[in-house]
């Protein structure tokens, strides 16, 4: 059995003692150091290796080597014999054929480093403990002797060395819990100053770009913000309630970030977030106010009724005034669920049209962008036609009334509403306008059982019948009814084009001379045009 002297084991205790007292990580691994060499005679080296995350034990303190070189030193588990004790979690006591076999897989540039520490000298015996706290190794205390030749370490030596090994093992575990707690509470620190920092920002009302700038001081690297994704990479969304509002154009990807930098673009993240919240409910109220304003115009009452929106007090200029509806032809052009997609789309037209005519007012009615304009300018009609080309993701229509007085206003928007409805219609028409409009203005009036009534009792037979007579009849009326011209543009011979169009006037019961009859031809193909493919279908 072995025994320690009485000496041996009040040093020891002693050193209990002053491994408990301190949770400096230096001041232990000294303190164990000075220990070591003191109650192991031998002792030539004493080396402490700890264990890192990333996967290599490197030195952390030693007596007997030169620093430079032995920091180069990185063991993987089970290389030589540190590495052998870490992995195995057991004691190696060898001498010098075994420490040589056991140090034999060692890398070419650990073992130049191990050489240059150690002053090139041939090691005579090594002693490596694991340390190990709650069955973990976290590192490896290694005695070197270079003097006694090939002997190994004694059994008292080898206890003492365990019992230091178990003592540094506590040590440096909790004086490691202390350093994270003090890293914890400087990185919850650094935190609340960072969210005080952009909740300021919010306070002071100084909106997204100076959220962005302190973002940028913050990771000393570049990083931008945009409402849409304008780069494949290294982008870090802005979510709230599964919605994406935006997007940071980060510098490298947000993985490579440290846990603070990551703390601080979520923080900014959430600013923009709140920012946008608050916008958008400025935006809502501003728009309901226009909207409400609006109908006391309609109403006749906006005079005074004007001084409570600055940005609707304008009207007060206008002599006259145009209305302008514009939607899309099949869905909303906004999502109803949205915190900022009508937002967006209201934004995108009022800056169009108002780099246009600054005299523009732009709200909404439902999911209708309502536009008012003193005048339709043609710099504004080319802004409407641009405005249709930019939202790619919406077949955009647009309705415009006549230009009338300020107190009529409920009339150009009546006909911008019909107009709206004609574009809807049509298939192909992105804007129309009222005062452009010719019989579209009276079928718009009239029921659809009615007008495709009129197209049956008129063009009934033709209908039906061979389309050749009722393609002959459309050309034949189009051009005014020139035989010659007719021929040409079927490309038929002038007496087929007579053999033709006396068949239609048998089949219609008509004489293609009445100028009455004519004009009800005209009209019915009007209707034909206006109407919706299914809207003239007939019984055949």
């Amino acid at each position: 059995m072995v025994k320690l002297t009485y000496e041996q084991c009040q040093q020891l205790f002693n050193l209990n003692a002053l491994l408990t007292q301190s949770l400096d990580e230096q001041r232990v691994l000294k303190n164990l150091m000075a220990a070591a060499m003191d109650l192991v005679e031998r002792a030539d080296t004493i080396i402490i290796y700890e264990w890192y995350e990333d996967g290599f034990l490197r030195y952390s303190d030693g007596i007997g080597v030169a620093e430079a070189p032995i920091r180069q030193i990185r063991f993987r588990p089970g290389e030589s014999i540190t590495g052998r004790a870490f992995q195995e979690k057991q004691i190696y006591n060898v001498s010098l054929s075994k420490a040589k076999e056991y140090m034999a897989n060692m890398s070419a540039e650990n073992a130049s480093s191990f050489q240059e520490a150690v002053g090139y000298r041939e090691i005579q015996s090594v002693l490596a403990a694991p340390l190990i706290y709650q069955n973990e190794s976290i590192g490896v205390l290694v005695v070197d002797n270079f003097d006694t030749h090939n002997d190994e370490f004694t059994e008292e030596e080898t206890l003492i060395i365990k019992i230091l090994a178990d003592q540094a093992a506590i040590a440096l575990t909790n004086s490691r819990i202390y350093k994270q707690l003090q890293q914890r509470n400087a990185d919850l620190l650094t935190i609340q100053e960072i969210h005080h920092r952009f909740s300021a920002i919010l306070l002071e009302g100084k909106g997204i770009p100076q959220i962005v700038e302190v973002l940028n001081r913050i990771l000393t690297s570049p990083v931008s913000y945009h409402e849409q994704n304008e780069v494949e990479s290294n982008v870090f969304p802005i979510v709230s309630s599964n919605e994406i509002l935006g997007y940071f154009h980060l510098s490298r990807p947000f993985e490579a970030y440290s846990n603070l930098d990551k703390v601080a673009i979520e923080q900014a993240s959430n600013a923009i977030v709140l920012e946008l919240i608050k916008q958008n409910n400025l935006f809502e109220r501003e728009t309901k106010l226009k909207e409400e304003l609006f109908l006391k115009l309609m109403e006749g009452t906006w005079d005074h009724q004007m001084t409570y929106s600055p940005k609707f007090s304008k009207l007060k200029n206008y002599m006259t005034v145009t209305c302008i509806l514009i939607e899309d032809r099949d869905k909303p052009l906004w999502l109803h669920d949205s915190l900022i997609s009508k937002e967006r789309v209201m934004r995108k037209v009022e800056s169009t049209l108002q780099r246009l005519d600054a005299d523009v007012i732009v709200f909404n009615r439902g999911f209708t962008v309502l536009v008012l304009t003193p005048r339709l300018s043609p710099a504004l009609s080319a802004g409407l036609n641009e405005l249709s080309r930019q939202f790619t993701d919406h077949d955009m229509i647009i309705g415009i009334g006549r230009n009338v007085a300020v107190q009529q206003v409920g009339e150009s928007y009546r006909e911008a509403h019909d107009a709206l409805q004609l574009a809807k219609k049509s298939g192909d028409r992105h804007i129309i306008r009222f005062e452009e409009l010719g019989f579209e203005r009276l079928w718009h009036s009239i029921d659809t059982d009615t007008l495709r009534q009129y197209v049956e009792d008129h063009l009934e037979p033709l209908l039906s019948g061979d389309s050749v007579d009722l393609e002959t009849l459309r050309t034949y009326l189009q051009l005014n009814c020139r035989h010659k011209e007719t021929a040409q543009q079927l490309c038929i011979h002038q007496n087929t084009l007579a053999y033709r169009l006396k068949k239609i006037e048998d089949l219609l019961s008509i004489d293609l001379h009445d100028k009455k009859a004519l004009v009800c031809l005209i009209t019915a193909f009007e209707i034909v045009d206006y109407l919706p493919s299914y809207a003239v279908a007939t019984n055949k």
